[in-house]
């Protein structure tokens, strides 16, 4: 079964106008977190930075994201379900990812919280997220992903895509075995075929992946607004040259949020981009 995003709550209508009740969400984030830019981040060989907007289309962010590199914990976070809801259920994702410290555990407890929450208020019903999440210790970062955000890592050997999109569109080109570009006008793109806080949740739900980061090596988290936005070609070329010349990742992080927003970005944007400096194991 898929799941149109931005439409789950809105199809089944709302049952309550209340505001939403205030979440512990901002617990142990930075003030400029709360804004829509970290700026500079960085605990031992980890530096990192996040940006997130709207687009020009929507009329508010559904989005979220965790920048901790105090903690190793990074993530993107993508609402579905309307404005209220679908913030709401990234917002109790980016609590449960705090709460656990772990990529995977984090996304198995915030689908549990989603579905709870949801239950409980006519207003939520229908309500969930897609995510993409890791956590880097040791020079080892693991990597938890459902739906169609993305996590992408420029190293020596070059770029590339490390999850995979879990939509109605990635399954048929995977079935033709179409490269990107050839992929670009399949339908159902923006039908996504796993998510959190639906009908089905636990580990098996998740991708899991670890991979080694070599010295120098970047990471990009993205939702998908940017690369829809800015195209795989461009994404790739711009994630080369930032580690070729060991560009700050405040300064990647805000070319990026502002590309997509000169090409109209529909949906909301958001990018995480860490670095690893040291050697492969961190020190």
């Amino acid at each position: 079964m898929s799941e149109i995003k931005g439409s789950r709550g809105e199809q089944g209508g709302s049952g309550g106008t209340g505001e939403s009740p205030p979440l512990k969400s901002e617990r142990g984030l930075t003030p400029r977190e709360r804004d829509d830019r970290t700026g500079p981040l960085s605990s031992g060989a980890l530096r990192a930075a996040a940006r997130t907007h709207r687009g020009t289309v929507r009329p508010a962010n559904e989005d979220a994201f965790l920048c901790r590199p105090d903690l190793g914990l990074f993530a993107v976070i993508d609402g579905m379900g309307g404005q209220q809801a679908g913030r709401h259920a990234a917002e109790l994702a980016r609590e449960a990812l705090l709460d656990t410290g772990d990529p995977v555990r984090g996304l198995v407890a915030a689908s549990e919280r989603i579905r709870a929450a949801a239950a409980e208020r006519a207003d939520l019903a229908g309500m969930g997220c897609v995510a993409s999440a890791l956590r880097i210790a040791g020079g080892i970062a693991v990597i938890a992903h459902v739906g169609d955000t993305r996590v992408y890592l420029a190293g020596s050997a070059g770029c590339e895509q490390l999850t995979r999109d879990h939509t109605v569109a990635a399954s048929e080109q995977e079935r033709l075995g179409l490269s990107h570009r050839r992929a670009s006008d399949l339908p159902g793109r923006n039908q996504v075929t796993r998510d959190l806080g639906g009908a089905h949740y636990g580990e098996d739900w998740i991708d899991r992946l670890e991979v080694l980061l070599e010295p120098g090596a970047l990471l990009l988290l993205c939702s998908d607004g940017l690369p829809a936005a800015v195209g795989a070609d461009e994404l790739f070329e711009r994630l080369r040259a930032s580690r070729r010349a060991a560009s700050p990742p405040e300064d990647l992080a805000d070319e990026l949020i502002m590309r997509a927003l000169e090409r109209g970005a529909r949906d909301n944007v958001t990018a995480v981009v860490v670095r690893q400096e040291g050697d492969a194991w961190g020190s």
